[in-house]
């Protein structure tokens, strides 16, 4: 049995020579994604909280993974596999941000093209790409995006989840898109009507028949963030110029809660700002680590065995969740 220590020891030396061919990337895609893959695998192989050695070793790699030739390689599965690299630097580097503000968002920008992808299970780099999204879900990355004010890319990710949704996802699929989406919604000062109006169609009750998914995902928005959605919903319905007779009885519901609910009440109501949402971050993931149960099974068996020797097939890829 191979000891912690010795496993941080190997780690460690893993990472500084992934470190180093990263910043040296080869100009031969399957050279450089044998190298990303390596990459990969040793990362989701990473703690949270690392030791100082082993941060010290995951520096070059994180250098690495940000420079603008990669984040912007013409190959697709270059991209996708960079940016699962970057979803799990966020969950090591978790509540914390591992880059600066601009190389947050240039790193969220690849992260939503590659969950991008869910939306063709056929594709290529599907599982892959699934392993990124449960990542992001589990860490509540998508906090640091509201805290950065990253409204546009916030809402192109949301248009992504209701076309992976439609498409008959996996429930872990579902379940990563569930989570993000609650956390999205009840943590937004402002939620926007581009925001609001597919979740509202959602639940068109001729959507129970044509679009069950996205049925099954609004009603179950609608009642987790419920207190969050009361106050803006009559306004909302107004604007649309539809009735709760259009709608799945969630709707109905919570309206007529939000009529016993005072303008007084509403407007004492105190906003989250950036920084309480930030420092709340770090009690929610611990919280979430200890309801493992809540995480479908494959999720949780998600992390791979670390190989002493790397590997040379670049077709032995992680296997995904």
């Amino acid at each position: 049995m191979v000891s912690s220590s010795s496993f941080e020891r190997n780690l460690e030396e893993q990472l500084r020579l992934v470190g180093n061919g990263l910043l040296n990337a080869p100009s031969s895609i399957d050279e450089l994604l044998t190298c990303l893959d390596h990459a990969e695998v040793l990362l989701e192989n990473t703690e949270q909280e690392p030791s100082d050695f082993l941060l010290d070793a995951l520096f070059p790699v994180m250098k690495g993974l940000r420079a603008e030739a990669l984040l912007k390689h013409s190959n697709e599965d270059v991209r996708v596999t960079v940016a699962s690299c970057h979803s799990e630097i966020l969950r090591i580097s978790s509540p914390g941000q591992p880059f600066d503000d601009d190389q947050m968002k240039a790193s969220f920008q690849l992260i939503v093209e590659a969950i991008s992808k869910l939306s063709q299970p056929s594709t290529p780099c599907y599982e892959k790409a699934l392993s990124l999204l449960a990542t992001f879900a589990r860490v509540k990355a998508c906090l640091l995006m509201l805290d950065l004010e990253c409204e546009a890319l916030v809402l192109q990710m949301c248009q992504h989840f209701w076309l992976i949704v439609r498409s008959n996802p996996s429930a872990d699929a579902f379940w990563a898109v569930e989570q993000i989406m609650t956390d999205v919604l009840n943590e937004s000062e402002d939620i926007s009507p581009d925001l609001l109006h597919p979740l509202l169609a959602s639940v068109l009750k001729e959507n129970e028949r044509v679009a069950p998914s996205c049925w099954k995902l609004g009603e179950k928005l609608f009642s987790k963030c419920a207190a969050k959605l009361r106050p803006i919903l009559r306004g909302a319905l107004k604007a649309k110029g539809t009735t709760l007779d259009d709608y799945s009885p969630v709707v109905a519901s919570i309206y007529q809660d939000e009529i016993s609910v005072s303008r007084s009440d509403l407007s004492a109501m105190p906003a989250v700002s950036s920084r309480k949402r930030r420092g709340a971050l770090k009690s929610d993931v611990e919280r979430a680590r200890d309801e493992a149960t809540l995480v479908p099974r494959d999720l949780r068996d998600k992390k791979m065995r670390l190989s002493t020797r790397g590997r040379s097939n670049p077709s032995e890829g992680p296997s995904g969740i």
